[in-house]
This record gives structure tokens, C-alpha cells and sequence, in this order.
């Protein structure tokens, strides 16, 4: 059961993904105006998740793990909005695997995680896909993309994410807690950016466009929370590195999902499709995928 939910996260992370894109490039300017917004929804699904499965009482010692999980919920979108204004989208989120760097590490040092020989070869394969797809080439030299460096500080915070969740496992708290916890810490940290004069200003400005568009905020936070509902069940039952592993498919499902849509809905999809890049990108990504199969075993 755990390989379902493994799998459908990075699934579901695709489309949510590809909305993000949408709305941060075509329609809303400034990151913290985005992450206002979208925390607001944390109202909507919060209920619907205790709804069918009630949260119970945590320990008093997690508390504090609960507002660095939040933290880590709201503070990863900052950067991860800025690297969306910079490449395509499956190639930005395929810069995601950086954490790959990062989770084994941290797996080790805090819950004790060891993972054998093929799972580190594995993981190695992702960061060598991730590289490639970060070099371009241009003025007769290769540099690497911008959004590699706003990705890169997000998956850093992320990296934190399955570890915080694993530690609030092993202390009897459930997934719908968890999730709950996290996403009620997450909105009050997403409406804390009002204290900015700034940000309240363009939040109040762009309050219009957000009611216009508020069907397509609800969709992108209802595959967002699916992902993130699906992922924290996956990570209860098997190793955070696996499961963290196999969620960096999304680039690969926000390929196919471009190609399958980009003729009836262009509006959606920030993705070069010439054929050369397609070819590239998709070598690269079944190399991430192989990587992903080496650490599943």
C-alpha cells in the first residue's frame, strides 16, 4: 500500500504544480501575495480531513516539531514561487532532487536511518539527472539555471519536512494529525505576511482577481493536499528517503501532462516541447527514475 501512495503523490504534486506555475507567472507578481492566499484554504481542507479521520490530541513535547513543520510548509514556497518565474516547470521541480543530498543525511543524524549501497548509487543518479537538466548553454557557455539556486534553498527546508514527520509519527501521532497540525501552524504563518506594508498593500489590490480565480486556487490547494496527504501516508509506513525518492517522479508526470494538454489549455503549461528538449528531458528523467527504482529497493 505504501508504493500506491508513494506513487500517486508525485502524481498529484504535478497538477498542483502546473497551476502554481499558472498563477505565479501569468497572473499574481509577488510570492507573498500567493502565499496568503493559498494558506487561506488550509480552512477548507483541514475540516474535511478531521472530518474523516478525527486528529487526536498530540504530546505535549511535539509542539515544537508542529511549528517547524509549519515553517517548513510556508517557508519553502517563497523560493519555489521565484523559480517558477525562471525555467520550465517539470525542470524546476525536477531541482527538487537536490534534497536527495540533503535527506540521507539528516534521515541519519536525527531518526537513525541507514540505507545500503543501491539506494545511495540510486540517489546518485537522481543528483547527476538534476545537474544535467540544470547546465545551459548560452553565449557559448554553459551556466547554470537561476532556478536551481531558489530550488535548492526550498528543498533544503523540505529536506526537513519527512523528518519532522517521521519523528511525529514515532511519538503515536497519526497522519491526519499531523497534516492537520501542519496546515493550521501554515496559515498562521501565511497570514503573518500581512505585517508587511507591502504585501498587505498588493494582497488588497489583487483580492479581486483572487475571487475570479478562486476555483483554480481550490483546485491547485486540493492537489497540493492530496499530495501531501498521500506522501505523509507513505512516509508512516516505509523510510523517508524511499518515499522522498520516488515523489521526485513529478517532473516526468508534469512532461506527460503538458504534452497531453498543451493543445487544449497553452494558458497552463510553461514547457518547451521542441523535440530535442523533450528527448533530453525525458532521458534525464527516466535517469532520475532509475535512480528512484535503485532507492526503492
Amino acid at each position: 500500500m505504501w508504493l500506491l501512495y508513494a506513487f500517486l503523490a508525485p502524481a498529484f504534486y504535478a497538477v498542483a504544480e502546473i497551476f502554481d506555475e499558472f498563477l505565479d507567472n501569468k497572473e499574481f507578481k509577488h510570492p507573498l501575495t500567493l502565499i496568503f492566499y493559498t494558506s487561506l484554504f488550509n480552512l477548507v481542507f483541514v475540516p474535511i480531513l478531521f472530518a474523516f479521520s478525527p486528529p487526536a490530541l498530540p504530546p505535549l513535547h511535539t509542539i515544537p516539531i508542529f511549528i517547524l513543520l509549519g515553517f517548513v510548509g510556508v517557508g519553502y514556497l517563497y523560493p519555489y514561487y521565484r523559480g517558477l518565474k525562471v525555467d520550465d516547470t517539470s525542470v524546476v521541480v525536477s531541482f527538487f532532487a537536490i534534497s536527495r543530498v540533503f535527506i540521507p543525511v539528516l534521515a541519519f543524524l536525527i531518526v537513525g536511518e541507514v540505507l545500503n549501497f543501491t539506494q545511495y548509487a540510486g540517489i546518485l543518479l537522481v543528483v547527476v539527472s538534476v545537474i544535467a537538466l540544470a547546465l545551459h548553454h548560452a553565449h557559448k557557455r554553459f551556466q547554470f539555471s537561476k532556478a536551481m539556486w531558489y530550488i535548492g534553498a526550498a528543498a533544503l527546508l523540505l529536506a526537513f519536512e519527512g523528518i519532522f514527520l517521521k519523528l511525529l509519527f514515532k511519538s503515536g501521532v497519526s497522519v491526519s494529525t499531523a497534516i492537520g497540525g501542519e496546515a493550521m501552524i501554515g496559515l498562521v504563518l501565511g497570514v503573518s505576511v500581512l505585517i508587511s506594508g507591502k504585501a498587505r498593500k498588493n494582497i488588497g489590490a489583487m483580492f479581486p482577481l483572487f475571487v475570479k480565480l478562486s476555483p483554480l486556487f481550490l483546485l491547485e490547494e486540493l492537489f497540493t493536499f492530496l499530495g501531501q496527504f498521500t506522501e505523509s501516508s507513505a512516509i508512516s509506513l516505509t523510510s523517508i528517503s524511499v518515499v522522498k525518492g520516488i515523489t521526485m517522479a513529478s517532473p516526468f508526470f508534469i512532461l506527460v501532462y503538458a504534452w497531453i494538454g498543451h493543445g487544449f489549455f497553452p494558458q497552463f503549461f510553461k514547457e518547451d516541447l521542441h523535440r530535442k528538449k523533450v528527448i533530453k528531458k525525458l532521458f534525464l528523467f527516466l535517469v532520475l527514475i532509475a535512480g528512484i527504482i535503485l532507492i526503492k529497493e
